[in-house]
């Protein structure tokens, strides 16, 4: 059966089947910026709506300086497409043919297997340690001379765990394979390895504009990666991709600094604090989420309780290479993080 990426549940969804107030509802189950929108984005896209009626410019050079100077590399190694998504199934689109394997650590990031076995690739699942990082060694075990990609996201979702720069390159040095690291969580940890693009053109590292600047709903994110297989996909990727609203969202969004600070420290102290007080077991992370096991109940009964309280976390029994009782949740503002903390003290007292 193919793999499907299941969504995490939305606020109307939950207040339809809950018969909750929409504004009642806590939705920390997609990893999404509790704080909002970048303000800077928002007051952007308002000036310009009067414009929608004129295609972007296709290059998005304006866009691609800005994520150039954020990052600090060439604006000729950045491409940028409708979420980091687009630009992961037009990588395995352009590169794949019948046979071609992928190795992807589990768990992860289910949407890797998705766009592989629709581009008619094989994957190949390569098991993480027992605290969730990165086994590189097996990995390169696992090379053959079809391996065409190979997904490291770091940080891992739905995990947490990052990937230190030495192992990363260890893995570079050792296959031809292009290596994807997704980054769509690098704002929350205290080292990107973008810069590594630099020294190997078999890396292209992913990200998006929709966690800590809190612009999901725009669809917008960017990859860095060598020159000549960003010029390729640039001919490749489909017309006006990013429409005209999230390039001047996103170019705001860059810029917005204060907004970037605030939200870093909400997350910084809310998953601390999670580690604190959740009364089940959970996992050092380096994202914008916390990993938590709630044996010897399972993440079903969990979210289910959660759930029926109008609390939205995700249920990670589906995610291959998770067990049944591990469930995943997004910091939020404090008094979420607070309503979150009592209603799961609650559902343990309560049986």
């Amino acid at each position: 059966m193919p793999s499907t990426y299941i969504p995490g549940r939305s606020a109307d969804e939950v207040a339809r089947a809950y018969g909750i107030s929409p504004e009642k509802v806590i939705k920390l189950g997609s990893n999404e910026n509790a704080l909002g929108p970048s303000p800077r984005a928002v007051e952007a896209i308002k000036r310009h709506l009067n414009k929608i009626n004129v295609y972007p410019s296709h290059g998005y050079a304006e866009l691609k300086d800005a994520i150039a100077h954020y990052i600090g590399c060439s604006a000729e190694r950045i491409i940028v497409g409708n979420g980091s998504d687009d630009l992961l199934n037009t990588l395995v689109r352009n590169l794949y043919v019948l046979g071609d394997q992928a190795i992807i650590p589990v768990p992860t990031y289910t949407y890797y297997e998705v766009i592989v076995e629709a581009g008619r690739g094989t994957c190949v699942y390569v098991n993480r340690n027992e605290d969730f990082s990165v086994n590189i060694d097996n990995i390169i075990a696992a090379l053959k001379d079809n391996t065409k990609l190979i997904f490291i996201c770091a940080p891992n979702n739905p995990t947490g765990n990052a990937i230190e720069k030495t192992a990363l390159k260890s893995l570079l040095r050792s296959t031809e394979a292009l290596v994807v690291l997704d980054e769509a969580y690098a704002e929350f940890t205290t080292e990107s390895h973008a810069d590594l693009v630099n020294n190997f053109d078999n890396l292209a590292v992913c990200r998006t504009f929709s966690k800590a600047f809190g612009l999901a709903g725009l669809r917008l994110g960017y990859a860095v990666l060598d020159c000549d297989l960003a010029r390729d996909y640039g001919q490749r990727m489909l017309a006006f991709s990013v429409n005209q609203l999230a390039v001047e969202g996103g170019v705001a969004a860059l810029s917005d600094s204060a907004f970037l600070e605030r939200t870093v420290s909400m997350v910084t102290q809310g998953r601390q604090y999670f580690r604190e007080k959740l009364p089940f077991k959970t996992y050092p992370t380096e994202a914008n989420f916390v990993f938590v096991d709630v044996a010897p109940y399972t993440a079903q009964e969990v979210s289910e309780y959660l759930l029926s309280r109008g609390i939205i976390v995700r249920n990670c029994d589906a995610f291959r290479g998770c067990s049944n009782s591990h469930i995943r949740i997004t910091v939020g503002q404090p008094w979420q993080n607070t309503t979150v903390v009592e209603a799961l003290n609650e559902f343990v007292n309560s049986v």
